[in-house]
């Protein structure tokens, strides 16, 4: 994304715009996989059985899925906010490389 330059580094604004395709991906990803756990999770809950151990799970199930569903839920909000960064960094980068308009 960045290049070495003797003035410091140089960026490159398409590489910036892959990036910020590659973290809308894996959004996409991430987001799939929670709507597919979720399902599982409701599906498999009917399942625990009426033993000791189908009932103790029952009973520690909602916070292992609140634990699950949270850290999530975080990551999908971080790439929420990663690929349009990285998109407005490339535009900004853009206008700062070009040259002012005449009479300004």
């Amino acid at each position: 994304m960045t290049e070495p330059s003797r003035d410091g580094f140089d960026v490159r604004p398409d590489a910036l715009r892959r990036g910020s395709r590659a973290y809308d991906e894996q959004r996409r990803n991430a987001a799939e996989v929670r709507d597919l756990l979720r399902a599982a999770f409701d599906h498999d809950r009917k399942a625990l059985g009426d033993d000791e151990y189908g009932a103790e799970l029952a009973k520690k199930l909602p916070g292992i899925e609140s634990g699950i569903f949270t850290a999530l839920r975080s990551y999908i909000d971080a790439l929420d906010r990663i690929a349009p960064g990285l998109h407005t960094s490339a535009a900004n980068y853009e206008a700062a490389d070009r040259p002012p308009a005449a009479g300004s």
